[in-house]
């Protein structure tokens, strides 16, 4: 009987049989502290980190991601340090220093968000914070909430770009980026450019997504603020410039977003003192932040108006007091899902685990075949022994993973590389996701495997008649070989699943 064709090592074995052999190479010298940090990145959650000019919404957006209001929305200091939000079994606030040192730092919850007591340690002493909490929306990926890129203050700016490109050689902390911009500003598309690694030898990967951030502030709050910036984000999506940064553009309220995770009864019971004043009386208080502030008709004390519109802002007052005056059956869990759903962070969630969670294995060989070509190197110059097969390996892996070659590809056709028509390009981002096989080919998900088949081999087919065409110049021709094999991978893939 022959014996079954063992399958071939994974990505993600490979890069352990790497690290393990460099681990072995680099053994008693200070390299050896590298290989180990590349070593826990590989076994650790993805990083994502959350960026943008100042008072773009950062850490409104990574409140409304996790469910719960942990980052200070204020100008605190605490908000001038680069801070990871990651899963933990419990509660805790570790400050790690520029000198090495990890401390542990006292922290409350005022309103919500986790207020950090630095104590004697300075901004410019600490390095990063990292917040730990229980929340299952921290098991798959790690946040990173950075400090504004043109923040007042020249240091915390560099720490984010610190952070999050790093230098050619090592990369940033960041595996991927979530990009907030209220507008498209030159040094928006500026970063967008510098973070992602395409200046690096090894393939780069599709690892950034832009959001038209405050998107309910649009026109003043007006009432089609939503719907402008769709239209809006669209027609930055289709910029050349972007498209070639980032793998779209959506909009997003988060501040809607962050207080439909978290609204309270005592809010809900506010809006409804309110709500119950003369359609006019609500219109009136309505026409401006200043009008509801300090109205005489506001039935609520000051301190509960100051709360509603920090917490609703005007677009989403009106939103909120809308929705109760048409149904005045609502409970807060109806509203609550109201303004989730109105926001736009379904779309962007759904964007984050497809893009960047679905693909945290690949994403995080990127980051840590950069840090391996370093750390290579310098064992190269120190002439350790080995350090040249370590050099090789490290090429050879990022040359021939399918994985890694995907990822590059839609790369290139994003950055304007190759020719593909506008249909291509939806056929190439759709097929060059994650998920399952149907959805990659366009189809229902209820589709017969038999009639999946059939596709996948009829695109088989159309793409190597493309690449086959005299015409195209070689790297567009050599994509579309890329595309046939990724398309005869799911065919075999759907084949196994039938036997």
């Amino acid at each position: 009987m022959t014996p079954p064709i063992a399958a071939p090592p994974t990505l993600q074995q490979r890069l352990d049989d790497l690290v393990a052999r460099a681990a072995t190479v680099t053994a008693d010298t200070d390299l050896a502290v590298d290989i180990a940090m590349v070593r826990d990145r590989l076994r650790r959650p993805l990083r994502v980190a959350i960026a943008g000019r100042a008072k773009a919404g950062k850490s409104t957006l990574l409140n409304a991601l996790v469910g719960e209001r942990l980052a200070a929305t204020d100008a605190t200091e605490c908000t001038r340090i680069v801070t990871w939000y990651r899963h933990d079994l419990g509660y805790s606030v570790t400050a790690a220093l520029r000198s090495g040192e990890r401390r542990s730092l006292e922290f409350s919850r005022a309103d919500g968000s986790v207020e950090i007591q630095l104590g004697v340690h300075a901004i410019a002493d600490v390095e990063r914070l990292e917040v730990g909490w229980p929340s299952s929306r921290l098991e798959a990926l790690t946040l990173i909430d950075t400090p504004g890129l043109d923040s007042s203050a020249r240091e915390s700016s560099q720490r984010t770009v610190d952070a999050l490109i790093g230098d050619e050689a090592d990369g940033g902390e960041a595996d991927a980026v979530v990009y907030l911009m209220r507008h498209l500003h030159r040094n928006d598309a500026d970063f967008l450019e510098a973070f992602n690694p395409g200046r690096l030898a090894m393939a780069s990967p599709v690892n950034a997504v832009a959001l038209l951030s405050r998107a309910d502030e649009i026109g003043a709050g007006r009432p089609d603020a939503l719907e402008s910036a769709s239209a809006i984000a669209a027609r930055y999506a289709a910029d050349p410039r972007v498209r070639s940064q980032a793998l779209t553009v959506l909009p997003i309220a988060g501040l809607l977003a962050e207080t439909g995770a978290t609204l309270t009864e005592f809010e809900v019971s506010w809006l409804r003192q309110v709500v119950a004043l003369a359609a006019s009386e609500v219109d009136g208080l309505l026409l401006s932040v200043d009008r509801f502030r300090g109205g005489a008709a506001n039935p609520l004390p000051e301190e509960a108006r100051e709360r509603l519109l920090d917490r609703f802002g005007l677009f989403g007052l009106r939103f909120a007091l809308d929705r109760l005056r048409a149904q005045p059956a609502q409970t807060a869990p109806d509203l609550a899902r109201a303004l989730v759903e109105a926001s736009g962070i379904r779309a962007v969630d759904a964007q984050i685990r497809r893009h960047f969670a679905d693909r945290s294995d690949v994403l995080k060989a990127r980051s840590a075949l950069a840090r391996l070509r370093s750390i290579v190197a310098a064992a190269g110059a120190s002439r350790l022994p080995g350090a040249a097969e370590l050099a090789v390996e490290v090429e050879r892996i990022g040359a021939s993973s399918s994985e890694l070659l995907e990822l590059r590809l839609l790369h290139d056709v994003h950055a304007g590389r190759l020719t593909v028509s506008d249909e291509e390009l939806v056929e190439l981002n759709r097929l060059l996701a994650s998920g399952p096989a149907a959805g990659r080919l366009g189809q229902p998900e209820d589709t017969p495997a038999a009639e999946l088949r059939s596709v996948a081999v009829l695109s088989i087919d159309r793409w190597r008649t493309r690449a086959s065409n005299p015409l195209l110049d070689r790297p567009t021709a050599e994509a579309g070989e890329r595309v046939a094999r990724t398309y005869e991978s799911l065919y075999l893939q759907l084949d196994a699943e039938n036997r």
